[in-house]
């Protein structure tokens, strides 16, 4: 069995797919795979799509970058996953973002055509594909809320909220502080002094990257706006 087998059946619109129909597809090289080292430009933003792209093996970022050379990081994905397929099967296909690997990564891509294909004969793939693109679609949808947000207190603790569990008194960042900043689209030090601001404001306590809960409250108002 081909080694890239088990990887594309983690997917959600490749898990319905036989393991024997997924090998048929990289033996015929109907999957291409390409390797791409750390900090690699895999597309920019303005290409057109072809292809579906699959990350088998590593990390990428997705980032758009202002007209005042800002940069905002859109999402941090790892393998296995999908990259913009919302974007390939829109109707211009051209990809909004620039996607850049974060460490060496493998990417297969897949003609278009080959995925429809694979909907007309495989209704249980078709489902995942539409439940996917559907779940992307509610992600961009927050993340153009939080983009919105107009001050970086109601970032964090939109953030925060996010990461929040069953109410939970303690958080785990899964992020640094350096990459927090790009994902706000703020400096390092601008958010520093925002979460030294919360906690002067008795709201929460950090201690590294464990965030502790002082102020519940503020998170239930915010949770209901």
């Amino acid at each position: 069995m081909h080694p890239l087998v088990g990887q594309f059946s983690k997917l959600e619109i490749f898990r319905k797919l036989k393991l024997s129909e997924i090998e048929k597809l990289l033996e015929k090289n109907l999957l291409i795979i390409k390797k791409y080292e750390k900090d690699s430009l895999v597309k920019a933003r303005g290409e057109i799509l072809n292809e579906v792209m699959i990350l088998i093996a590593g990390k990428v970022i997705t980032e758009m970058t202002e007209l005042d050379g800002k940069v905002i990081q859109i999402e941090d994905m790892k393998a296995p996953t999908i990259l913009a397929l919302g974007a390939t099967f829109s109707k211009d296909s051209i990809l909004p973002v620039d996607i850049i690997t974060t460490e060496q990564s493998l990417i297969a891509y897949i003609q278009k055509e080959i995925v429809f294909d694979l909907c007309m004969e495989n209704k249980e793939f078709l489902k995942e594909l539409v439940m996917h693109l559907g779940t992307k679609f509610n992600f961009i949808s927050q993340k153009l809320w939080f983009i919105t947000l107009n001050n970086l207190k109601s970032k964090i603790l939109f953030y925060l909220n996010e990461l929040r569990k069953n109410n939970e008194k303690s958080i785990v960042l899964d992020y640094s502080i350096e990459q927090l900043s790009h994902l706000f689209g703020v400096t390092r030090p601008a958010l520093s002094r925002a979460f030294s601001k919360l906690e002067e404001e008795g709201i929460i306590k950090k201690d590294g990257n464990i965030i502790h809960i002082i102020d519940e409250d503020i998170f239930i108002n915010f949770s209901s706006n």
